[in-house]
């Protein structure tokens, strides 16, 4: 489903730091460790500095371990936010613990958003993965507003909407991975994607 995002793909400059990854063997152990979990910041930095051969073979299959684990961080975010914020309704001090359902929400985002716009992938395909963040993130945002109606008070819509999960890219992206969009001439393709409501 990937295969019109690998015509023209792209390659990094070749890192200069130990460790990057260079083969599809080297790209797959680092997304193994992201997919563990242990040190994400220095995954993906490491990620980052990487450079990768982009052929007919390695593409798809670096793209679809990559969309996975893109889809399975946000299954998480929406299972930790629903939880947060089921657990706010029931204890005291409940703004407080709103915002901080959403700010924890927000920064899983920005660390997934980053991850879709590893130098190594293509321009278009950074662009694709980027947008299944935000879908998400209004998708999430839509379903969340809906259910504050609930309140009667208002006072958990007031603090969504002051509070969107949708500023999660409202953080600082370095220069050289602002996302791109899409070349005219070859239309980006929607990954396999799950409807996540909360």
């Amino acid at each position: 489903m990937w295969k019109r995002l690998f015509a023209r793909g792209g390659q990094a400059p070749a890192a200069g730091g130990q460790g990057a990854p260079a083969s599809y063997a080297q790209w797959s152990q680092c997304l193994d460790a992201l997919a563990r979990g242990d040190d994400d910041e220095n995954c993906l930095q490491t990620l980052y500095a990487g450079s990768l051969h982009w052929s007919a073979g390695v593409a798809p299959l670096f793209v679809q371990r990559l969309s996975d684990e893109v889809q399975r961080r946000l299954n998480v975010c929406a299972d930790r936010l629903q939880r947060d914020l089921h657990g706010s309704g029931h204890r005291g001090g409940q703004e407080t613990l709103v915002v901080r359902a959403i700010v924890q929400a927000r920064t899983q985002l920005h660390f997934v958003h980053r991850l879709c716009l590893l130098p190594a992938l293509p321009p278009d395909t950074r662009s694709q993965l980027a947008a299944e963040v935000r879908k998400f993130a209004e998708r999430s945002q839509h379903s969340l507003e809906d259910s504050a109606r609930a309140d009667r008070s208002g006072q958990r819509a007031t603090l969504l909407r002051n509070n969107p999960l949708t500023r999660y890219d409202a953080l600082a992206l370095p220069p050289d991975v602002q996302p791109q969009s899409a070349p005219a001439s070859m239309p980006a393709q929607s990954p396999r994607k799950r409807n996540i409501l909360l």
